[in-house]
């Protein structure tokens, strides 16, 4: 059964990170979660020149493609949340308990604090793409490949970088946005990835 894992805000309002995140997702590699509330937090956190148009259209392919990720439930849910005050910890934990997460993927630190409250692991996006390459490092790699291909390249590259290259640059990237232990075990799989292909 794949771990189940709360997207936070702060990963859907990030293209590359939210890239990575959902082409992961859809490999099924974890399970994703979020609500209406971290949607509409994302939504605050895009760029202010986004145009409406724009991120109405991003929130319904997230709906699309995951139809079974949102997290809905009564409001008096709230007051059965113990040991925060918090609305952001609150809602972030609610959706947690709800979904029966295993982690929460944020960069909030008072939401990780209150995620430990109540025994659900706190993951930066870099622990979280690590902990997806270790526990299932060929089919992540080949997700992450096919995702950089399909989006992340130049249409007008005339020469297809090859894996190695390819992961080279996700690395370097990763390296950037995220962290260094995603980075370093993209950089390990590079090296080997003529093994894999």
């Amino acid at each position: 059964m794949p771990v189940r894992v709360v997207l936070g805000a702060e990963v859907l309002a990030r293209p590359r990170v939210r890239d990575v995140a959902l082409a992961l997702a859809e490999d099924g590699l974890y399970q994703p979660f979020w609500s209406d509330g971290i949607i509409v937090d994302a939504d605050r956190r895009l760029p202010p020149e986004m145009p409406r148009a724009a991120r109405d259209y991003l929130f319904a392919e997230l709906e699309r493609a995951f139809p079974e990720a949102r997290v809905t439930w009564p409001a008096t849910v709230l007051r059965e949340v113990p040991l925060v005050v918090d609305p952001e910890q609150s809602h972030v934990t609610s959706v947690a308990l709800l979904a029966h997460a295993d982690a929460v993927v944020t960069d909030t630190a008072a939401v990780a604090d209150s995620l430990d409250l109540v025994d659900v692991e706190p993951w930066t996006p870099d622990a979280f793409v690590t902990f997806v390459l270790d526990a299932t490092p060929r089919p992540a790699l080949h997700a992450l490949l096919r995702m950089v291909r399909r989006r992340w390249l130049q249409h007008d590259d005339s020469a297809s970088p090859d894996d190695p290259d390819l992961l080279a640059r996700l690395s370097g990237w990763a390296r950037r946005a995220l962290g260094p232990s995603s980075a370093d075990l993209l950089d390990a799989h590079a090296t080997r990835a003529g093994l894999w292909w």
